[in-house]
């Protein structure tokens, strides 16, 4: 297993009053897992994912992952982990508009000591992610579905075990939305990096091998029944 989630929780003060965005969450993903996860605006995603890319604390449970649980970690440890197990995206525009491409991209390579300077890594992505002549280009200049594979570039650029994403497709054309989801299905196929993607789009279910629905802050397991003409919850 590669990531235990057990009864994780999370609060926040909303004007003035207690507000449980996560309650008592649970999920244990895989090796090689691809997982989407549904669910309404306001319901609970994004500070789900956040606390298991270990950038929000749970005030309860537990994340355990690769057998080492987060909470025990020092703020080192947990930036190391942070920048080299897990790969983030943010539904919104995380980009650095005064940057080229390739140096939003190669910027994760930088928040550790390491020898060289990323640049062949970078370039592989490049070529990835059908964006290899942008590479020179400033981000604040590029379309949206251009600054999506910027991102998730990005969050591959020190291979990581896990790659997180929310709503990587949003506010992008069907085409764009199914050549995204086309490249993430190779990555996870062909180098065996585990998926974890919130998609609000029933038609992009189809690239999951289990699907998960967050209401209300209550994490449940949703069955998806395949058929010849395609997915439905």
């Amino acid at each position: 297993m590669l990531l235990e989630a057990k009864n994780i929780s999370r609060s926040f003060t909303r004007a003035g009053r207690d507000f449980s965005a996560v309650k008592d969450a649970s999920i244990n993903i895989d090796k090689g897992d691809f997982i989407h996860l549904i669910g309404r605006s306001g319901s609970g995603k994004s500070t789900f994912l956040l606390m298991l890319a270990g950038l929000l604390n749970p005030d309860g449970g537990e994340i355990i992952f690769d057998g080492v649980k987060l909470s025990g970690l020092s703020d080192d440890e947990l930036s190391s982990y942070r920048n080299s197990k897990i790969g983030y995206v943010p539904q919104s525009m995380g980009t650095l508009p005064n940057l080229t491409v390739l140096d939003n991209i190669r910027l994760p390579y930088f928040f550790m000591k390491r020898e060289g300077d990323g640049m062949e890594r970078a370039k592989k992505l490049l070529e990835l992610m059908g964006i290899a002549d942008l590479s020179e280009d400033f981000c604040k200049n590029l379309s949206g579905g251009e600054l999506k594979r910027v991102m998730l570039a990005r969050a591959l650029m020190n291979e990581p075990q896990m790659l997180i994403a929310d709503e990587p497709t949003s506010d992008l054309d069907k085409k764009t939305s199914f050549e995204i989801m086309d490249l993430l299905k190779e990555i996870n196929e062909r180098d065996g990096i585990t998926m974890l993607i919130v998609t609000h789009e029933e038609d992009l279910l189809k690239y999951g091998k289990s699907l998960y629905q967050m209401e209300d802050g209550i994490l449940s397991e949703v069955t998806i029944s395949r058929s010849s003409g395609g997915d439905s919850i």
